[in-house]
This record gives C-alpha cells, sequence and structure tokens, in this order.
C-alpha cells in the first residue's frame, strides 16, 4: 500500500513539474518578445541607413564600413555586424518558441548553451497549469515515461531476487 502511495506521489510530482514546461515555454517566448522587438528596431535603423546612402541591404553597408581604415568605424561596424547575427538568432528562437512542437521548445529552452538566459526567464516564472489538450496530453506522456523509467530499475530487480530465490530444479 505505501508503496503505490510512493508511486502515486511520485507520478503526481513528475506531472506537475513536466506541466511547467509549456507554462515555462511562453513565459520565454515573452521574455525573447521584448528583445527581439528592439533588435528588430535596430535592425530596421541600419537597413533604413544603409538604403539612403545607397547600399543595398545593411549587410553591405557593413561590409564597407569594415574597410574603412578608421578603427573606431571598423568596431561600431563590427558591434552592427554582432546585432545582424544575434536578430538572426531571434528569429530562429521566436519560430521555434512560437511554432514548434513542445519536445522542440524544451531542447530549445533547456540547451546548456542558454542557461544564462534560462536563468533570467526563471526569476519571473510564476507556475501554472496549461490550458490546451495537446500540451497536456504530451506531459502526461512524459510523466509517465519518466515514472517508468524510475522504476524500472526496481521491478527488474524485484524480479531477479524472485527468480534466484526460486529453489533450482533438480536434475532427478
Amino acid at each position: 500500500m505505501i508503496k503505490r502511495l510512493v508511486d502515486r506521489l511520485i507520478f503526481g510530482g513528475l506531472l506537475i513539474a513536466t506541466l511547467q514546461i509549456p507554462m515555462l515555454a511562453d513565459h520565454y517566448l515573452q521574455y525573447l518578445s521584448g528583445f527581439f522587438d528592439a533588435n528588430t528596431q535596430q535592425v530596421d535603423a541600419y537597413t533604413a541607413n544603409a538604403r539612403r546612402h545607397g547600399f543595398d541591404s545593411a549587410e553591405s553597408m557593413i561590409d564597407a564600413l569594415l574597410q574603412e581604415p578608421n578603427p573606431i568605424v571598423r568596431v561600431d561596424a563590427e558591434h552592427k555586424l554582432e546585432i545582424l547575427r544575434q536578430h538572426h538568432m531571434l528569429e530562429q528562437a521566436m519560430e521555434t518558441l512560437s511554432n514548434g512542437h513542445l519536445l522542440d521548445k524544451a531542447l530549445f529552452m533547456f540547451n546548456p548553451v542558454r542557461l544564462d538566459e534560462l536563468k533570467r526567464v526563471l526569476v519571473h516564472f510564476k507556475p501554472g497549469l496549461p490550458i490546451d489538450v495537446e500540451s497536456i496530453a504530451f506531459c502526461i506522456v512524459v510523466a509517465l515515461g519518466l515514472n517508468l523509467m524510475l522504476y524500472l530499475p526496481l521491478l527488474l530487480c524485484r524480479r531477479l531476487r524472485k527468480n534466484n530465490s526460486r529453489p533450482a530444479a533438480s536434475p532427478n
């Protein structure tokens, strides 16, 4: 009886933990949205400035600035180039967090490369429950899988003990 209670408590804890993943993904998306909007404004300003001065794109303007002999101009161009790279990465992140499957979102968020960013998101995260059926179903399946993975070694050990404790059949 106690084993069943412990099993149910562990499953309940796993389910509550996995139900936080969709909520965290939404929170992460909101966090990146503000950063993406500010970054997009900068990239748009670079593009407008490039066109105003006869360049086809912000990248071609930056390439020209990187060729300038003045080091301050080159440093500024490198900064602009980094903003463009960030913008490209943010576009991919927004796509994943907006339209990706929950597994893709989780892999994105829990990538060790983004650990510092995840920590900043978690500072303001409040636990909750998702309201879409797909997320709930996915979380139940994941919680059941994790629960099984936790208990599989115990079940195997119990079966091995049971098989070893049986008396060996006599050869007679």
